[in-house]
């Protein structure tokens, strides 16, 4: 009888074992099959036993609590690495010109003999030669 404040009650122990050996995915099963219909009105009962003593604004507000800080969190987190993202592009672009020179020049390939006595000439980018 003497008992912390946060100490789990009977009730809630019964819940914890049926969660940890299964028996809520069973009742599930249950609950869900067209062919176990025959159970239904028993399953029906032991999930209004279960939440006996929750309020439905208390099942609501656990429920939507953990999501809704969630969902904010990862907004933010979402928002903070597009916000970061869009910066490097901006950053990229500024670093880029803005023209490109299509002009790859001429060169002289020197110890390289033409068709006469002259060195070759070339036209193009010298990573092609």
């Amino acid at each position: 009888q003497q008992g912390v404040d946060g100490d789990a009650s009977v009730h809630d122990r019964v819940l914890w074992a049926l969660h940890i050996s299964g028996m809520d995915d069973l009742l599930k099963f249950l609950a869900s099959a067209q062919v176990e219909q025959q159970w239904a009105l028993h399953v029906l009962e032991i999930i209004s036993l279960m939440f006996r003593d929750q309020s439905p604004e208390e099942l609501a507000a656990l429920g939507q609590g953990t999501a809704g800080a969630e969902h904010g969190e990862d907004t933010r987190e979402l928002e903070s690495l597009r916000q970061r993202e869009m910066a490097e592009k901006r950053s990229r672009a500024l670093q880029r010109t803005s023209r490109h020179s299509r002009f790859g020049g001429s060169y002289v390939l020197q110890g390289v003999k033409s068709i006469g006595d002259r060195d070759v000439v070339f036209h193009k980018g010298l990573h092609n030669v």
